[in-house]
């Protein structure tokens, strides 16, 4: 009989729930400067490093009209995403299967480079909770470990995970990265030229 360790699945959440009203429109739509809509090219990276990706939209966005945007993705729907971040990545972490660890990351931080997202999930097999920092800010993708679902699923409001992250604190593992994209958000169009893509 085998005794082999079976594979570790590593999936990420893209949280793609909101529209972003301080860009002025749907900013998932806007497009990077070599064309590449947002919401597409954070995709892209998380599919080169992860073994399943799960697409967040928000309660009124069309599933099968995201879907078609984002092939070898699954998209749900956050029923409570009105409410805040927390709710939008409580509703998708209900979905994450068999997954081992996940890594969350955000639509509109396009400019996270892949071998940033690779490290963070490197580190997963190692330690519960992967923080990437720049400059010492906290940043994103962040990787949690199969064991603090249960804490995310009962995350509310907008702040996100950042609670999690504060109660784990002595026991997570945060990296330096020489990537300013694990903080660089899109919140106006001029962002959109801002950094450097992928």
């Amino acid at each position: 009989m085998s005794t082999a360790t079976p594979a570790r699945r590593i999936g990420a959440l893209l949280l793609a729930a909101g529209v972003g009203r301080r860009f002025g429109s749907d900013k998932r739509e806007a497009r990077l400067a070599d064309g590449t809509p947002m919401l597409e090219a954070a995709l892209g990276t998380l599919r080169a490093c992860c073994d399943e990706v799960i697409v967040v939209v928000g309660a009124a966005d069309s599933e099968p009209a995201f879907a078609a945007r984002c092939p070898g993705a699954r998209v749900v729907r956050a029923p409570r995403s009105g409410g805040g971040m927390g709710y939008s990545l409580a509703d998708g972490i209900a979905h994450a299967g068999d997954w081992d660890a996940c890594l969350v990351a955000l639509a509109d931080k396009p400019f996270v480079r892949a071998d940033s997202v690779r490290q963070v999930r490197e580190l997963l097999a190692t330690h519960d909770l992967v923080v990437p920092t720049h400059g010492g800010a906290w940043g994103h993708p962040v990787g949690f470990a199969r064991r603090l679902f249960p804490a995310l699923a009962q995350l509310a409001g907008d702040a996100g995970a950042r609670g999690v992250i504060v109660a784990e604190r002595e026991r997570a593992w945060f990296v330096e990265l020489d990537d300013p994209g694990v903080l660089t958000d899109v919140d106006t169009p001029t962002d959109l030229m801002g950094s450097e893509s992928n």
